[in-house]
């Protein structure tokens, strides 16, 4: 049963954006909230600079509504692709950041072919950790980024090919 899907940004999402972008709970471990000024700003960006990687919403299969957001894009290390994802807190733990995960890891290996995708998320952040395990990524190392310690986990095509068998 498909509980959400991904779709192209639009500028009907720029409100949702910014709230998502100025919320406490959803940004508790992405350095905080923006500001609205740059929330805004920043989702103006996300609808219209063009990318090589997406960025997607992540939207309700019954009603469409914006629950967050998934991207692929280069990674701190600048040779790694990060899967990155945030949903509004009322939309947290019903399991659509799987589905989003798993159609994006899905989409990583077989349309874009990549070989490895990774995730980085602080080491407090326990619901992002069982979520990248639940979906097959392993724990690769820790770092110290942004003032705390950083979990990076990973999967490649192999893994994902042989989970999904």
């Amino acid at each position: 049963m498909h509980l959400c899907y991904v779709s192209d940004l639009t500028l009907a999402d720029v409100s949702n954006l910014v709230r998502l972008y100025t919320n406490d709970t959803t940004r508790k471990y992405l350095g905080g909230p923006l500001e609205v000024s740059l929330a805004q700003t920043r989702a103006h960006a996300d609808i219209n600079t063009p990318s090589k990687l997406p960025i997607w919403a992540i939207r309700s299969s019954t009603d469409h509504n914006f629950l967050g957001i998934i991207s692929l894009d280069t990674h701190h290390d600048g040779s790694d692709i990060e899967v990155s994802y945030e949903l509004l807190p009322e939309y947290m733990g019903y399991g659509y950041a799987t589905q989003a995960l798993e159609f994006v890891l899905n989409y990583s290996f077989n349309e874009l072919n990549l070989k490895k995708v990774i995730a980085e998320t602080q080491t407090q952040n326990k619901a992002s950790i069982k979520l990248l395990e639940r979906v097959g990524m392993v724990f690769e190392k820790s770092v110290e980024r942004f003032g705390s310690n950083q979990s990076i986990f990973f999967i490649t095509s192999h893994q994902y090919i042989d989970k999904h068998k």
